[in-house]
């Protein structure tokens, strides 16, 4: 599945940012700059929620009334700069801690009875129609990405409210893409094992295929395995 140009830049931009925003993350919270420059930790820990709020307006049908909410956040930040300055650290916790619980919910969510749980709606946008065996799997899998992501949240609570701030930087900033990126390989390899005779796809082209797929009705019944 070919990727167009304007996608391949998206994706390089996006690329750009993963590996610039924990570094920059890190230097603001760990080191000398968290006391000498907090402003930088402020603007680098604001950056995620205000661009998703600024593309969420621009998306929106009537952008420019969405633009409201996003001036009078700005405002309400240079009200209270001088404090998110003292624990701007807090923002970033809650952004890692708050992604995590969210993508919890977001898939465990969708284990609930008559409800299609998301890797299996993954499969199926790549598939099409999918056999019990693969039904099964997919719902352990929604599964075990639910598990991992409490956890993830568990350990960095724990991290930043009983360790060291420069612990759960690292931790925060530099774990958490590479576990990702292990739990994918991993799962690749067990997906080969425990079903060889499929063939078996990339993660882009799932990510297109699933972007590209219509909306279906979550709580549709499933097949019988």
């Amino acid at each position: 599945m070919s990727i167009p140009w304007v996608h391949k830049v998206r994706l390089g931009f996006i690329a750009a940012g993963v590996i610039l925003y924990p570094l920059l993350a890190h230097y603001s919270t760990a080191t000398s700059a968290a006391t000498t420059f907090p402003s930088l930790g402020v603007a680098v820990s604001l950056t995620p929620p205000l661009a998703l709020l600024l593309g969420l307006a621009w998306r929106s049908s009537r952008p420019l009334a969405m633009l409201l909410p996003c001036v009078v956040g700005c405002f309400m930040l240079g009200w209270f700069w001088d404090a998110l300055e003292r624990h701007f650290e807090w923002v970033y916790f809650m952004q890692h801690v708050g992604t995590h619980i969210s993508l919890a919910l977001l898939f465990g969510l969708t284990l609930a009875p008559r409800r299609q749980p998301i890797c299996t709606r993954f499969a199926a946008a790549v598939r099409g129609d999918l056999e019990p065996e693969v039904i099964r799997y997919t719902r352990q899998l929604t599964m075990m990405w639910t598990i991992y992501f409490l956890v993830i949240s568990l350990i960095s609570s724990v991290l930043f409210l009983f360790g060291s701030i420069d612990m759960w930087s690292a931790f925060a900033n530099f774990m958490t893409i590479p576990m990702i990126l292990f739990i994918f390989a991993a799962e690749y390899r067990v997906r080969r094992r425990r079903l060889p005779h499929l063939k078996h796809f990339g993660i882009m082209a799932s990510i297109l295929a699933f972007r590209d797929t219509p909306k279906v009705d979550p709580s549709a019944a499933l097949p019988n395995p």
